[in-house]
């Protein structure tokens, strides 16, 4: 049954050709509100960037080179290109534009994803403009403006669509929640309409350079990275109000209590996790202040799947005595792992999509399942970084489980998953 949907993993790219108007930051910025505002998973963004000499993935967006030398807009016509097709359909979206709401929005009105849509310039009624296009993957309409394409003739690339574009469809027909910045010649758009999705800039003053509050807000927005935190637990060992308490207000926290092993605890609720990033915490522990982010900050930093830092310890049969650990070795290989653990479970932090590679926790072992899970995502390539930060509280105490197994249970089960990965 057709919804109307479309059912592909949403794609939306960018150009950066570098000049004084036009910096990364230019693509740091409506990337960070693009995914911000992203309700369901997380779009994938491609900005096509001239000073890239390979594809980069960043994390937040990628970066892959824009091969043409073009001048101002004309650089814009390797969207075109056939070498494009690999990521059509997608949504082409100007770097000169504010994101205000979710731009799922703007994917929903597409009925018929075989179309070709633009914008109506804003002053030309009827006439093609180039700042919000969406290509339809297989299209007639886009092999017939690469074959037309001869080269650069006069100063907009637009001009030239016109020509070679015969039939399209425009945004203001199927939506009224594209605003122009400059509703005339001598106006600018003081207050944002009720029910606005994008706000298209041209021309001058760029976004950065606009003096208006609501831009100027624009520009600062700055949001929390999307975090899930899941405390699995059987037994409530007289701390898991601590361990609630040190998770931010922003972070999204699910607490899974079950008679089933650590494993099975923290399994059965990860598909309710809507963070991009997963850190768990036993109901024994807390997180320092600002461990969140800085573990945050590491992987993307770092560009890693995974981290792991440094901890405070807090031994109990010497009156709350406060230690600290921090791993002799940095950024362990699979090797180093298999002679010696140096992870401190408790500062550990995981990208999501490292579970969909790996999988989830082995609900068979009752001791090991960090160590193992651990050893899996390096045996698979995943990346581990290090943050040089104090980022939770560990604590030692009669109760804990490393303490009540016997020491012959732990050996037999960490030499078993040696073996594993020997």
């Amino acid at each position: 049954m057709n919804t109307g949907k479309i059912r592909y993993v949403r794609t939306i790219v960018l150009v950066l050709k570098s000049s004084k108007e036009f910096q990364l930051r230019d693509v740091e910025l409506i990337a960070r509100h693009i995914n911000a505002k992203w309700r369901d998973g997380k779009p994938r963004i491609i900005c096509l960037y001239d000073k890239a000499s390979e594809h980069y993935d960043l994390g937040n967006f990628e970066l892959t080179p824009l091969t043409n030398d073009f001048p101002g807009t004309w650089s814009r016509i390797q969207l075109y290109s056939p070498e494009m097709e690999q990521y059509r359909p997608f949504l082409y979206v100007d770097l000169d534009t504010t994101v205000i709401n979710s731009l799922e929005n703007l994917f929903d009105i597409i009925k018929d994803e075989s179309q070709f849509i633009s914008l109506e310039d804003f002053w030309q009624k009827g006439k093609l403009a180039t700042g919000l296009v969406w290509f339809p993957k297989n299209s007639e309409t886009i092999k017939r403006v690469w074959v037309s394409f001869k080269g650069v003739a006069g100063r907009r690339m637009d001009v030239f669509l016109r020509t070679a574009i015969t039939k399209c469809i425009f945004w203001q027909s199927l939506t009224n929640t594209i605003v122009d910045f400059k509703p005339n010649s001598r106006t600018l758009l003081q207050k944002l309409p009720e029910n606005c999705d994008i706000v298209c800039f041209h021309g001058k003053p760029r976004i950065h350079e606009a003096e208006i509050p609501w831009v100027k807000e624009y520009v600062k927005f700055d949001p929390k990275p999307r975090v899930t935190v899941i405390i699995p637990y059987k037994t409530d060992r007289g701390w898991l109000k601590d361990a609630i308490a040190s998770v931010p207000e922003w972070v999204q926290l699910l607490v899974s209590q079950g008679e089933g092993n650590w494993p099975e605890n923290f399994n059965k609720v990860l598909n309710q996790a809507t963070g991009d990033y997963i850190k768990f915490l036993h109901e024994d522990d807390m997180l320092n202040a600002g461990g969140i982010e800085a573990l945050v900050s590491a992987i993307e930093e770092q560009d890693v799947d995974f981290v792991h830092g440094n901890a405070f310890e807090i031994y109990m049969k010497h009156n709350g005595h406060i230690g600290r650990y921090a791993p002799a070795i940095h950024i362990p290989t699979l090797q180093d792992l298999l002679k010696h653990n140096v992870i401190h479970s408790a500062t550990l932090m995981y990208r999501k999509r490292v579970f969909d590679i790996v999988g989830t926790f082995n609900e068979s072992l009752n001791v090991m399942e960090e160590y193992e899970f651990n050893l899996r995502c390096l045996k698979a390539g995943l990346k581990i970084g290090y943050c040089n930060s104090m980022v939770a509280y560990y604590r030692r105490h009669s109760a804990q489980k490393v303490r009540v197994v016997s020491d012959e249970e732990k050996k037999a089960e960490k030499d078993m998953v040696k073996n594993m990965f020997v």
